[in-house]
């Protein structure tokens, strides 16, 4: 069996290599006729797989190491009669971390107050899920805003519309990208979504950028300057709209998800996939990576440190920006937008950070502990 895949899938080799032999390829450049003896392809969301890059192949199997599936013709898989499997929610905790870093900015340097603010959640999957269940242990109100759950739910959920989740101090989009059926998501949040947000709001995509209309977001933010926006994912990656990169608050490069332990989950649910997919046993576990618990690192007479500061000490947001600002202005976003990603590959989520206790109150350890810190 030959298993094509993409070269950056976290601890690929050793998961893989004792199911066949072993290709690998770079995500943005393979095309069909890299893959004709290709039985199992193995991608990331950079890859487009369609009947384009698989007529005419092998491949019998496709596995991305992603939550998202929009960079996928599921339909045309389904079609073809080829297994497919994602890594659904092996991210929710990366990103639940990245919005949270999203809130300290905004207090820390627009002056926001998370106390007191009601949380407008968009999807309420596994990353919205999460986010709204350690807001809620905090005691922040959160709305939850997600017809197919709402649907499914019926009276046993309480679930608001779109405008009421609009009505927040805080805004954080989770839906996936969706064009067809009774709620797609393509330009969810449009001129008329973008005027009802409240004065000083925090609006945060985490998701897929096309979900917002950037268009009308540039020009709601050349009339207004009291909006904070955290944009992670955009248009047309990875040559976006620098423009937009530049007005936005803080413009990271489609990184929410990315970290040692969300890469080493997606791995590891894929492995089990296959295996379901090719009726194996892989006997002995293979070099699965766990990430063990590190010390964020701080400067000395900056304690006692307050939680805002913690999260962004833990995960640096605004230098992030800034390198990736920079990139756009310089002419060279494409190419920042994947080394900058490459590098985050190795970042380590707040449950697998240890902090001294001796710098917090009782009070500020159990907040950090509903993030997920180590004391």
């Amino acid at each position: 069996m030959k298993i094509f895949a993409d070269k950056n899938i976290l601890a690929v080799q050793s998961s893989f290599s004792r199911y066949g032999e072993l290709h690998f390829f770079d995500g943005r450049t393979v095309r069909q006729s890299d893959l004709l003896e290709a039985d199992v392809l193995l991608v990331r969301s950079i890859t487009t797989v369609n009947e384009s890059l698989l007529g005419g192949t092998n491949v019998r199997f496709v596995g991305t190491a992603t939550s998202g599936v929009d960079h996928v013709d599921t339909a045309y898989l389904d079609s073809a009669g080829i297994y497919f499997a994602d890594a659904k929610g092996s991210n929710a905790n990366a990103v639940v971390d990245y919005c949270f870093a999203a809130l300290a900015f905004a207090a820390l340097h627009r002056g926001f107050e998370l106390s007191g603010s009601r949380v407008g959640i968009v999807g309420v999957g596994a990353v919205g899920g999460l986010f709204s269940a350690k807001l809620q242990q905090l005691g922040i109100e959160v709305r939850c805003c997600d017809p197919f759950l709402e649907q499914a739910a019926g009276k046993q959920g309480q679930f608001f519309t779109l405008d009421e989740a609009l009505d927040c101090e805080v805004v954080s989009l989770h839906v996936p990208l969706t064009d067809g059926g009774a709620f797609p998501t393509r330009q969810l949040i449009a001129a008329k979504e973008l005027a009802r947000l409240r004065n000083k709001a925090v609006l945060i995509n985490a998701c897929r950028g096309n979900v917002v209309d950037e268009q009308a977001l540039e020009e709601v933010l050349e009339q207004r300057d009291d909006i904070v926006t955290v944009f992670d994912v955009w248009a047309d990656e990875p040559g976006i709209d620098s423009r937009l990169a530049a007005r936005v608050d803080i413009a990271t490069p489609h990184i929410a998800g990315y970290s040692q332990e969300a890469k080493a989950k997606a791995t590891s649910m894929l492995v089990a996939a296959f295996e379901c997919y090719a009726k194996v046993d892989a006997g002995e576990e293979g070099d699965a990576v766990r990430a063990d618990s590190v010390a964020v690192e701080f400067d000395p007479e900056s304690a006692p440190l307050a939680v805002w500061e913690t999260l962004l000490a833990a995960f640096p947001l605004v230098g992030l920006s800034d390198e990736f600002k920079l990139a756009q202005l310089e002419g060279s976003g494409a190419q920042a937008f994947d080394s900058i990603r490459q590098k985050l590959v190795r970042r380590h989520e707040f449950e697998s950070r240890l902090l001294p206790s001796d710098n917090y109150s009782s009070e500020q350890q159990e907040r950090l502990a509903v993030l997920g810190f180590q004391f």
